[in-house]
């Protein structure tokens, strides 16, 4: 249907688009700029598995190229229409378009916007119908407001909606981040015989305004009249940016008095909307109240008058009202003068308007939606309103349970004049418009439970900031969060902690005055469902936004980004597992430590170190220690050599985070709270924690070669995990092969005979010793030279507790009536034991002893490691 002179029309239309965009610059509904990674994502998110979102103004796709008056002959038909559902089908509708069904009618887009016109019908879900109610009886109220004549298009030069000739219409939406285009054409579903409405529509026959935006949000959410429903709060936020909020009534929190004195003075005044929604009733409440089970109600009005609290709510139905106290049946004089004042009508209880006490709506509502007015969050100096600054960053959010590896945001505050409380909006991206309905259904599986936390980190300096770097434009050096334990006791957020499944939702904090680094840290709890998502966090504020990528930086506000997962110069990352069998040692006081995943950490200089472990998936607690071996040259050296076995004599330093914690946690030398073993003050004298001074640098740690072991609580446990080291010098990383790699293995089983023990100095014993005789032997020849170690496992259930220490020391003879030890384990430990790496002859029979601090009888296992075959037999 395009004219012959099409392209002609369209070169011009281009050159109109041009000249549009140098009037009107694409505008976002933030005030920092949109960097390019950031970018890709928003234009992702505009994808959904029904339709495509492009960008409202986005200059290739967005409203100046919908050309809304196309050249084209006759009506527009949108090829994207939404489906009839099945109550519709079943009353025989058909799609009609407007003209067809109102041909003499004197058709406008808002002619009142009458909150009493709206009524739903067969279909439509009541909350995107209360939505529109509140949104119009806003538009009532404060006529300035324009908050549904903002949103359809076409517009006049006053940016009053008008009737197009061609039928299309477009809506504008934030949705997924960004403000969005949805076009519809002017084809509503009507009874064919009658031509009666079989949608959502306005009493007043003229208006289209209803419809419309009925039809673009189910157009949105799943391209059909089946609409699986929504939350009030939810929907304003996509028509109007307003900050979503909820309040439970039956939440043990719930305090009606200081809720009732946050509603009334807001509500007057034009600071939030309201919906207030029923939970489950029975039949027979139904019947006595006249109320509907797990039905939205949308507020009208607010009012003290004589000592009561009453709110008006309006049926999205426009029938059926409230039958309690304060309803039209209610004949007690008292009532009767009140509704009078209240010019209450059976009229209007016949369009399903009523009014109630704040208490019953207390005790029979379960919930009330709440949408904020941004602009009525902060006032001036003069009392007027205040436009806050807006921050938003957009991200994607992969499957993770670990702290680490969540998405971070830095908030900079700089000197603020007093304190604030500040509101952080999050909004997941939804592009399986099936999530639309279940995201409401509680504890359901498929939706990602998620929450918003606020960590004041402004003590906690990272290595970058101690070294004296600052934020600048796209690059973030506040500290990373790896669990909370590793800053202090008791750490916790400026807030309280819900995990919610809720697209969107509103999280508000208090801000202290000064100069503050403020760390944002998203989390989400276990989910059947582990597919990645992307989300935008925006942040409302009344201080100005500091650009960082200005000359001349303001000296006071605030700015916010992301924060990478390093910071420093020098990064390496590796991805490793703990795994059955193998490698899931446990902690330090298990004998299978030394089976833990290791790592050898080379620095060519003193460094500032930081080691962060994540742990994705594990519902066990980790832990990750940085140790230091005494270095003995005399020793025989195989490829594992730099393994630690266990925190005992041989290591000279260690540094592991003060608690295991799930998800992951870091080691880091400017944190105080690090637990530290370090006798030969390789990190210089490190005062107690609460005497520590931010200011002071931390020391560096020392060149040499560190041995990096992460572990989980309890062994036996597989695992993936990340490890992050990252450092102020150049550094090596390295895994360690495991125990007894290229060499021949041979294990030896037995019980513990709890004999005598010797003296560890003792290097020579007589043959005839009761330290041979009453303790278990191992025999050893080697036909070659060759390199052995061994270790020696006690065979305990796993609910036992191991409280036998052991040792093994290797003899050889010196003469007919005397034994040589030429190696031992060292002192008895409780935490397994290994034989360092020794060098035997060939042909010479060795004597390996296994003995116990005190006497028991535990089953054991012998490892021997030998760089050739040897022959090994119990005596």
């Amino acid at each position: 249907n395009k004219p012959g002179n099409f392209h002609r029309i369209e070169e011009y239309l281009v050159l109109l688009r041009r000249e549009y965009y140098n009037h009107f610059k694409p505008r976002f509904l933030q005030d920092n700029p949109v960097l390019p990674a950031e970018m890709d994502v928003l234009r992702r998110s505009g994808i959904t598995n029904t339709i495509q979102l492009p960008m409202w103004d986005d200059v290739q796709e967005g409203y100046a190229k919908e050309n809304v008056f196309m050249p084209c002959e006759g009506h527009w038909e949108d090829p994207f229409t939404p489906r009839l559902s099945t109550s519709q089908r079943a009353e025989g509708a058909k799609y009609l378009r407007i003209g067809e069904i109102k041909p003499n009618a004197d058709l406008c887009i808002i002619r009142s916007a009458d909150p009493l016109n709206v009524k739903q019908t067969v279909v439509g879900d009541c909350s995107m119908v209360c939505s529109l109610i509140i949104c119009a009886s806003y538009q009532q109220r404060f006529p300035k407001g324009k908050i549904i004549s903002n949103v359809i298009y076409p517009q006049d030069n006053n940016g009053d909606p008008i009737v197009n000739p061609k039928g299309k219409y477009c809506v504008k939406m934030l949705i997924n981040g960004m403000t969005r285009l949805i076009a519809i054409d002017d084809r509503f579903p009507a009874a064919p015989r009658t031509g009666r409405l079989l949608c959502t529509y306005s009493k007043d026959e003229t208006e289209l305004w209803v419809s419309i935006m009925e039809k673009a949000f189910v157009k949105l959410c799943g391209g059909s009249y089946e609409f699986p429903g929504s939350s009030s709060s939810s929907d304003l936020y996509k028509l109007s940016g307003w900050l979503p909020d909820s309040v439970s009534f039956e939440s043990k929190e719930f305090d009606p008095e200081l809720q009732w004195k946050r509603l009334y003075t807001r509500h007057v005044n034009g600071s939030v909307l309201i919906t207030a929604s029923t939970g489950t009733l029975s039949e027979e409440e139904e019947k006595r109240l006249k109320l509907a089970a797990s039905h939205a109600y949308a507020v009208l009005m607010i009012r003290e008058v004589d000592g009561e609290r009453l709110l008006q709510l309006k049926n999205p139905w426009s029938r059926q009202s409230w039958s309690g106290m304060y309803s039209f049946d209610d004949r007690r004089e008292k009532s009767r003068a009140l509704l009078a004042q209240l010019q209450y009508t059976e009229a209007l209880a016949d369009q399903g308007v009523f009014w109630i006490t704040w208490k019953d709506l207390c005790a029979h509502f379960s919930r009330c939606s709440l949408s904020w007015n941004p602009y009525m969050l902060y006032k001036m100096p003069d009392g007027m309103s205040q436009r806050p600054t807006r921050l938003s960053c957009h991200r994607r959010f992969l499957y993770t349970m670990s702290t680490g590896q969540a998405p971070q945001f830095h908030i900079g505050v700089i000197n603020a004049p007093r304190p604030s409380r500040m509101h952080l909006v999050f909004a997941r991206h939804t592009s399986n418009v099936e999530s639309f309905g279940v995201q409401f259904v509680k504890d359901d599986p498929k939706v990602p439970y998620v929450a918003v936390k606020v960590y004041d980190v402004t003590q906690f300096p990272s290595i970058a900031q101690h070294l004296g770097a600052s934020c600048s434009f796209e690059t973030c050096y506040c500290r990373r969060l790896a669990h909370g334990t590793e800053l202090e006791a008791g750490f916790t957020p400026l807030h309280d902690v819900s995990y919610k499944n809720m697209a969107e939702h509103t999280l508000s904090f208090n801000c202290p005055a000064g100069t503050s680094n403020l760390l944002v840290v998203l989390s989400r709890i276990e989910s059947t469902v582990k597919e990645e998502f992307s989300f935008s966090l925006t942040l409302h504020t009344e201080w100005p936004q500091i650009k960082l990528n200005g000359e001349k930086r303001s000296p006071s506000g605030v700015y916010m980004h992301f924060i990478p997962q390093s910071q420093l110069k020098h990064c390496t990352v590796r991805q490793g597992k703990w795994e059955k069998g193998v490698s899931c040692g446990g902690r330090t006081s298990l004998q299978t430590f030394a089976y833990n995943p290791q790592y050898l950490l080379t620095l060519s200089k003193p460094s500032m170190l930081s080691v962060r472990l994540n742990v994705p998936e594990c519902e066990v607690s980790a832990q990750v220690h940085l140790v230091r071996k005494e270095q003995n040259p005399a020793r025989e050296q195989v490829k594992w050599s730099s393994r630690v076995s266990a925190l005992n004599e041989e290591c000279v330093f260690f540094l592991h985070a003060p608690l295991y914690a799930h998800g992951g946690v870091v080691v880091d030398t400017s944190l105080w709270r690090c637990v530290t073993f370090d006798p030969r003050r390789l990190l210089g004298e490190r005062r107690k924690e609460k005497e520590k001074a931010v200011a002071e640098p931390p020391s560096p740690l020392p060149a040499g070669e560190y041995t990096i072991v992460p572990a989980l609580w309890d062994k036996g446990v597989p695992a993936v995990f990340e490890l992050v080291v990252e450092t102020t010098e150049p550094h090596e990383l390295r895994e360690i092969p495991p125990e007894g790699v290229g060499f021949v293995e041979t294990t030896l089983q037995g019980n513990l005979m709890g004999g005598a023990t010797a003296g560890l100095s003792m290097l020579l014993l007589p043959r005839t010793d009761a330290y041979f005789s009453s303790n278990c032997k191992a025999c050893l020849v080697a036909t070659n030279p060759c390199v052995l170690t061994a270790r020696l496992l006690l065979l305990l259930a796993d609910d036992t507790k191991n409280d036998v220490s052991t040792n093994l020391s290797l003899f050889r003879s010196k003469d007919a009536a005397t034994m040589e030890r030429i190696a031992s384990s060292g002192p008895y430990e409780l935490c397994g034991v290994a034989l360092p790496p020794v060098k035997l002859d060939a042909n010479v029979t060795y004597v390996l002893v296994m003995s116990s601090a005190k006497p028991s009888h535990a089953k054991y296992a012998l490892r021997l490691y030998s760089s050739t075959a040897i022959r090994a037999w119990l005596q």
